[in-house]
């Protein structure tokens, strides 16, 4: 017969499990913080954008609609337009990197600042013949920013 020893493992066989078990426990709490961390900016870069918008539709957007001349809303729009570009790019990237949870709401902000601008140019173009037109669809479109705006509050 053939004597099966019953004796344990060697020492350096527990410190290598040892070892590998401290590695395995490093790595997901250097997941967990990198997750974390992309997280916080991430949100970071939201609140950025939100406040943008905040910005397109609390401020720019009465500036512009209220304009005695159609000169004056044409140059409030050409000066404040490269501002809602960058803001309409850093939305499609958030939308492109959101979580699940996030991506209705945001890509509904999104759209609600693309519709802005497309309305904008529209109603401070120097051919707009239709004023009372373009001036209505601004004024939805702004309709729809602001309830964009609102599905992006903290639920409570």
């Amino acid at each position: 017969m053939i004597a099966v020893s019953s004796s344990s493992p060697a020492p350096w066989v527990w410190w290598l499990l040892g070892l590998l078990l401290a590695g395995a426990v490093v790595a997901v709490v250097v997941v967990a913080v990198r997750g974390r961390r992309a997280r916080k900016v991430w949100d970071a870069r939201l609140a950025d954008a939100v406040a943008e918008s905040r910005w397109l539709a609390h401020e720019l957007l009465p500036n512009a609609l209220s304009a005695q001349s159609a000169a004056a809303r044409r140059d409030i729009w050409t000066a404040s337009r490269p501002r809602v570009d960058a803001l309409e790019r850093k939305l499609t990237g958030l939308v492109a990197s959101a979580p699940k949870d996030r991506l209705g709401s945001l890509d509904r902000l999104r759209d609600a600042v693309t519709d802005l601008s497309s309305a904008l140019d529209a109603h401070t173009a120097p051919d707009a013949f239709a004023a009372p037109e373009s001036l209505g669809a601004a004024r939805q479109a702004q309709r729809q920013l602001e309830e964009a705006l609102r599905a992006m509050q903290p639920r409570q």
